[in-house]
């Protein structure tokens, strides 16, 4: 029970609220199609993830330096299976991950505390899936009576990419690696 209270609260604190959602403008780096899948400048499609639910895309985030977009997927009245963050340097310089690994580290030691769970700092590896290297680390976010496990994968590329998928039960990543890799990206 409380496990699914603390999951429920992290939705809502990560993305739903009066005025958080927004429709995609013209300029932006990635928009959500008709079709329902999210389409990148450079020709890159994310597919929807399988079973029920859309891309929503939610209020971007800007400095002077980076655009950051973020979506989440999910049905409605469920809590979101997959959230994604697209980041696009201003500066055009050749991404390395950094930035999204310390936007995930920031996240993390933000959530973790003001919900009362504890987490060890993530340490990223390597590893390619489909065709791509990406930047992985697995996070699990506990207290005595409940823990959550956080899925991070970062593809270094322009823009760069950011999938987040937050689960109550262990195990998970297979599915979300077989959707990242059917899904092609480079």
């Amino acid at each position: 029970m409380r496990a699914c209270m603390v999951f429920w609260a992290l939705c809502l604190i990560l993305a739903v609220g009066p005025g958080n959602v927004r429709t995609a403008t013209a300029g932006t780096a990635a928009t959500v199609t008709p079709a329902g899948r999210i389409a990148l400048p450079d020709g890159t499609v994310i597919p929807q993830f399988p079973g029920a639910g859309a891309w929503t895309e939610l209020a971007p985030k800007a400095s002077d330096r980076y655009e950051i977009q973020h979506f989440l997927y999910g049905a409605p009245g469920e809590a979101p299976v997959l959230e994604l963050f697209v980041t696009t340097d201003k500066r055009g310089e050749s991404p390395d991950g950094a930035f999204e690994m310390g936007l995930i580290k920031g996240f993390l030691s933000g959530f973790a505390p003001r919900a009362g769970l504890r987490y060890r700092e993530p340490d990223f590896d390597n590893r390619v899936i489909g065709a791509a290297w990406v930047k992985h680390t697995l996070v699990k976010l506990s207290d005595d009576r409940v823990a959550l496990w956080v899925h991070v994968y970062i593809y270094p590329r322009m823009p760069s990419l950011t999938f987040l998928a937050i689960r109550v039960s262990e195990g998970g990543e297979r599915r979300v690696e077989e959707y990242l890799a059917a899904a092609g990206l480079r």
